[in-house]
């Protein structure tokens, strides 16, 4: 009996010596900064808005009290906070993953039939970087130290890339972040030019200040652009003398896709974009526009 018991407590020893030596030499979890008794990423789950996948100007964002209450959180924690979101907006899945590998077959089998399926392009890696660039943003000025990695990640395109997210931290940080969002509208860096039109309506305070930008952009030979700041205009429905003249002659456009975006965007304006309803009514006519005029009518003269 006190054999058995000797080897159960040798035993035991032997154990927790063997968990405390695992434990030593684990390679060090994050350790993250901490407020009001929450960590980092608690605060940016309850701060991310959901919006992960692509872009979209249809909306201004509509913070929660929760969200406002994270990005105070992390705004307090300052450059506590930067380097971590920082490591987390370069987050990327791997190609090779599972789900990739799967999709790839699928497709390949399907291709002999003329066929193939979409999965949901949206991995977790991708949410961490939507949610580092949330964080950043609330941060605001205090991620000045960012910019030069940030605008490398805004024109750097590859697979997973963080241009959205980029563009989303840039547009808060201050001038040096809203400089390099106009500079990246040009035909060789699309989607860096339509991020950038699209981070600036996600924070009206910084966009409002950049009319002139927007206006000039509608005329753009890229039709995202050109219909990106088209619906940022009409979300910020200010200075109409400037901006009524400008949709009303993307209206008048062949590009029946910047068109539909163009009299939305008067819509917005309500019976401020009067002077645009003869062009509106006369679209009625056209079918490929007709719905939108139709809407814009609506919204203008108040019926």
């Amino acid at each position: 009996m006190k054999f058995s018991r000797k080897r159960i407590l040798l035993a035991g020893v032997i154990a927790v010596f063997v968990l405390l030596v695992i434990w030593h030499f684990m390679p060090a979890g994050r350790r993250e900064p901490v407020y009001h008794g929450k960590t980092l990423t608690k605060w940016l789950k309850q701060l991310d808005d959901g919006e992960v996948g692509g872009i979209s100007s249809s909306q201004l964002p509509s913070p929660t009290l929760e969200q406002i209450e994270a990005a105070e959180a992390i705004h307090a924690m300052g450059a506590e906070a930067l380097l971590l979101l920082m490591e987390d907006i370069h987050l990327r899945p791997r190609e090779d993953a599972f789900r990739f590998r799967m999709q790839r077959r699928i497709n390949d089998f399907l291709r002999r039939f003329g066929r193939h399926i979409f999965f949901d392009d949206t991995t977790d890696e991708d949410r961490v970087r939507w949610r580092a660039a949330q964080g950043l943003a609330a941060l605001g000025p205090l991620a000045r130290p960012a910019v030069p990695e940030l605008q490398r990640l805004l024109l750097t395109n590859y697979w997973h890339s963080s241009i959205k997210e980029a563009a989303y931290a840039l547009a808060a940080v201050g001038p040096e972040g809203t400089t390099i969002l106009t500079n990246a509208v040009q035909p060789k860096t699309e989607w860096s030019g339509m991020c950038a039109i699209w981070a600036l309506g996600q924070h009206p305070a910084a966009g409002t200040n950049f009319i002139p930008f927007l206006i000039a952009a509608t005329s753009s030979p890229s039709e995202g652009t050109s219909e990106g700041a088209l619906q940022v205009l009409g979300l910020f429905h200010t200075d109409a003398e400037e901006v009524i003249p400008a949709l009303t002659r993307a209206l008048a456009g062949t590009n029946s896709s910047v068109a539909r975006s163009a009299a939305w965007a008067l819509g917005k304006f309500g019976p401020q974009a009067a002077s645009a309803v003869p062009l509106l009514q006369s679209l009625t006519n056209n079918p490929a526009i007709k719905d939108n005029a139709i809407q814009a009518l609506k919204k203008i003269q108040l019926r």
